[in-house]
C-alpha cells in the first residue's frame, strides 16, 4: 500500500550491495523531475524479497549475484529474451504483475562490440553464473562464436554448456587453453584488485580481453592488458549499459547518459568512457 505523493520505490538486491545503481539512477530520476527513489539492498533469501515487493509496491528492482537464476520461478511473466537466457536482472512491477527482464544481454553486446568481437573469435569464458548466461546469449545473437566456458564447479559448469551447447574444460585447464577473447565473468577482482581468476602469464596469448568486474580500480586482468596492448574492456561498460537499458524499462523514457556518467564521475572521482 502506498501513502498519497510518496515516492515511487526502486531497489537492487543483492548479497553484497553497491551503491553504483543508487548513483546513476537516482541522479537520472532527478533529470527528469520524477518522484522516483532508488536504494540498494542487502538480500538473503529472494523469495522474502519478491514478497516485499509485492506487499509494498515497489515500482522496480535490479537484481545482482546471487539472485539472477533463483528469481525466475518467483516472477509472473518472464521477457521472451531473459526466459531464453535464464537469467533476470531487471524486474518491473506493472499493475501488480513482476515481470523480469535481462539488460545485461544489451550491455553485453555493447561491450562486444568495443572490443571488435567477431565470428572467427575462439572465446573462453570464466564463469557459469548469470552473467555468462547474458554474455553467451549475446554472442550467439550475433555470430555462431566456438565458446568454451570454465568454472570452479564444474557441475555448473557442465550444466550452462549444456544449456547454450557451448564447449566447456576443467577450471584447472583455463591457464593452458587457446582462444582469442578472454571474457571473465566471475567476481574475482571486485574486492581485491591484486587477484585474478586466470594466471598473468597466460594473458598474452589472448588477442581481446572483456572483463565483467565493476571496481572504482583497473582489475589486474586490464592492467595486464593494457601492459601487454591488449585490445580489452572494463566492466564498466556493460554495467553502463545495462543501466541505461534497465532505466528505460523502468521510466519508459531514453536514459539520460550523461548525466548518469556524470554523477559517477562526480561520486567516484573517476571520469568513464564509454
Amino acid at each position: 500500500m502506498k501513502i498519497k505523493n510518496s515516492p515511487e520505490l526502486f531497489i537492487s538486491v543483492s548479497s553484497s550491495p553497491g551503491k553504483f545503481g543508487e548513483t546513476v539512477h537516482n541522479s537520472a530520476f532527478r533529470f527528469h523531475k520524477l518522484n522516483y527513489v532508488y536504494k540498494a539492498i542487502r538480500a538473503l533469501n529472494i523469495k522474502e524479497v519478491v514478497k516485499s515487493i509485492r506487499a509494498l509496491d515497489v515500482r522496480g528492482c535490479s537484481v545482482s549475484m546471487p539472485f539472477k537464476e533463483k528469481i525466475i520461478p518467483y516472477l509472473d511473466k518472464v521477457d521472451s529474451l531473459a526466459n531464453r537466457t535464464g537469467a533476470v536482472n531487471t524486474v518491473l512491477n506493472k499493475n501488480n504483475k513482476l515481470i523480469g527482464y535481462n539488460t545485461d544481454i544489451y550491455g553485453a553486446t555493447q561491450a562486444l562490440k568495443s572490443i571488435d568481437v567477431r565470428s572467427r573469435d575462439d572465446i573462453l569464458i570464466l564463469g557459469a553464473g548469470g552473467v555468462s548466461r547474458a554474455i553467451i546469449t549475446a554472442l550467439k545473437k550475433s555470430n555462431n562464436h566456438q565458446i568454451t566456458i570454465a568454472n570452479r564447479d564444474f557441475r555448473k559448469c557442465k550444466k550452462l554448456a549444456n544449456f547454450f551447447q557451448c564447449n566447456y574444460i576443467e577450471w584447472d585447464k583455463r591457464n593452458e587453453f587457446k582462444a582469442t577473447v578472454l571474457i571473465n565473468a566471475t567476481s574475482v577482482g571486485m574486492k581485491n584488485n591484486n587477484v585474478a581468476p586466470i594466471n598473468m602469464k597466460s594473458i598474452a596469448s589472448f588477442n581481446k580481453v572483456m572483463d565483467v568486474v565493476v571496481s572504482n580500480t583497473e582489475t589486474k586482468i586490464i592492467m595486464e592488458s593494457k601492459r601487454l596492448n591488449i585490445t580489452n574492456v572494463t566492466g564498466m561498460v556493460m554495467t553502463f549499459y545495462q543501466a541505461f537499458e534497465q532505466y528505460k524499462i523502468y521510466t519508459g523514457l531514453d536514459a539520460p547518459k550523461k548525466n548518469m556518467l556524470d554523477a559517477y564521475s562526480s561520486k567516484y572521482l573517476k571520469k568513464v568512457n564509454i
